[in-house]
């Protein structure tokens, strides 16, 4: 998403009124413009995808405890298959969606993301940066993923692309005239996604912990 400079111009002035350190100031500004201000992410032709990366939103919770995609996920999953379809690329993809595509991607072309379990065999959190190092993982070389084409709920799409462009997929981009799910489910089992706007903060805090942490780590570089 490109910022009118005209916004980022007068951020700029509020917060060297406020702070007073012009150098910080203009680092706080360019954080503010990529962290909070931009959420449509880039688009690539649906063609040029060489491998396809999905990631679930939320999950649905049954009364025993056990998880299950979800509608959310279902319509995600149903995006995944359509563009496998279409360009007949490998998929990597978060197990609610590789559990709800089915027979739509064959076995030798779907990859299932599953998360780790702790001592009680509960299912940890998987964060977006974890699944991105997971793929990586089973890869080695995040170019041999060539130009990956990423399918996402609608707001977390932004992030979904910084993160894979963060861990070397450069190309990584959402595919052009691909609709992403943007109604949000009010019985998802994350609390984070069962609104907007509790989602929007929930993605706001993680961009901006992130960009805390490389602060924190260029200070012992």
């Amino acid at each position: 998403m490109v910022l009118p400079r005209g916004l980022l111009a007068q951020l700029d002035t509020l917060l060297r009124e406020e702070l007073g350190d012009p150098a910080t100031v203009a680092a706080l500004v360019r954080n503010l413009g990529e962290d909070v201000l931009s959420w449509r992410a880039p688009e690539i032709a649906p063609e040029r995808t060489t491998t396809i990366l999905a990631f679930t939103f939320g999950n649905r919770m049954q009364p025993n405890g056990n998880r299950t995609p979800g509608a959310v996920n279902e319509a995600l999953a149903d995006l995944t298959a359509r563009l496998h379809a279409e360009t007949n690329a490998p998929v990597f993809a978060q197990w609610e969606i590789a559990e709800a595509v089915g027979g739509r991607v064959p076995q030798d072309k779907l990859t299932a993301i599953f998360p780790a379990r702790d001592a009680r065999a509960e299912p940890l959190y998987l964060s977006t940066s974890g699944v991105v190092e997971a793929v990586i993982g089973r890869v080695g070389d995040p170019a041999l993923l060539g130009t990956v084409g990423i399918v996402a709920f609608a707001d977390h799409a932004w992030r979904c692309v910084a993160t894979a462009r963060r861990f070397g997929l450069l190309d990584a981009a959402m595919p052009a005239g691909y609709t992403m799910p943007d109604q949000y489910d009010p019985l998802s089992g994350q609390p984070w996604c069962r609104s907007r706007l509790a989602y929007l903060l929930h993605d706001i805090a993680i961009r901006i912990t992130e960009r805390r942490d490389a602060a924190i780590s260029a200070q012992a570089n």
